[in-house]
């Protein structure tokens, strides 16, 4: 058996980085976006920002039967496979992974030992712990300097979401269905903070504009910046894009900045005109 294995899941992004981390890591075979059932409905008085605050419910998931075939069909061969599992999953909030792994875990018997990791974000944050974890890995570092690693690069780790359609949140459970249609009819489009898997409402934005304006506000808050990736949901505009990935590099020229549409299974999760910044602030010292 060889020593230590990452898996993480399709919500992962990597950043343009050269090296063999690829080598080192594993993706599930499943994009986990099946709905949880037994699902509680509140009615709500009515819709402020600060509904946002709500945690996402920790539910049962309905999976099909065969994806819950192809789950336990992987998490055999790689018990078989290595001595040890390193999982650096996407947040709970939004993402039903980890509670998935966790269940199905807790239902095998397998000749390995698992390590599960709430990386409290995805996309390039997930990618960026994930390869930069692989990296570490490649050098000789073992299980234990990684998982200090993970618990403390977690913590320096900051999400910006906008949320043009507040379908996407509730989706996810943070918001009730009504309180989302509440919030879309009085035109209110969040900017959302996710930190340490809380989330934090930001700001309002009126328009492209002062959405810009708020992220370049928010990345200078900070003295120190290790990384920023971009994603943008795939109905975002070319010109849009480019505005914030230009006015970012000025601001920031000597930072890597990664930009990417978003995958089609965070396109689903977050929504098509979603925008997100991922920033990884340096370790102060």
């Amino acid at each position: 058996m060889q020593p230590i294995c990452i898996v993480t899941d399709t919500s992962a992004q990597f950043p343009k980085r050269a090296g063999e981390w690829y080598e080192l890591i594993k993706i599930l075979p499943i994009a986990v976006n099946e709905q949880p059932t037994n699902q509680v409905s509140v009615q709500p008085a009515a819709f402020s920002p600060d509904d946002l605050t709500a945690s996402a419910f920790s539910l049962p998931l309905g999976l099909s039967r065969e994806n819950q075939n192809k789950i336990k069909t992987f998490l055999s061969s790689v018990a078989y496979d290595f001595q040890q599992i390193l999982f650096i999953l996407p947040t709970k909030t939004f993402f039903p992974t980890y509670t998935l792994i966790a269940q199905t875990l807790e239902q095998m018997t397998l000749p390995t030992v698992f390590n599960l990791i709430d990386s409290h974000s995805f996309g390039y944050g997930l990618g960026w712990l994930t390869q930069t974890c692989a990296e570490y890995l490649r050098r000789g570092q073992n299980l234990g300097e990684i998982k200090r690693f993970l618990h403390q690069k977690i913590t320096h780790l900051y999400t910006l979401i906008y949320f043009p359609d507040l379908t996407n949140l509730s989706r996810s459970n943070v918001l009730d269905p009504d309180q989302a249609y509440v919030g879309g009819f009085l035109g209110i489009r969040p900017l959302i903070l996710l930190e340490n898997d809380q989330i934090i409402p930001y700001q309002k934005t009126r328009n492209f504009k002062n959405l810009v304006d708020s992220m370049i506000e928010y990345a200078n808050e900070f003295e120190q910046i290790e990384y920023i990736g971009l994603h943008f949901g795939s109905s975002t505009v070319l010109s849009e894009r480019k505005s914030l990935q230009n006015r970012l590099q000025t601001m920031l020229p000597h930072i890597p900045i990664d930009t990417q549409v978003m995958s089609d299974y965070l396109n689903q999760t977050l929504g098509e005109q979603s925008i997100c910044m991922i920033l990884i602030e340096s370790d102060k010292r």
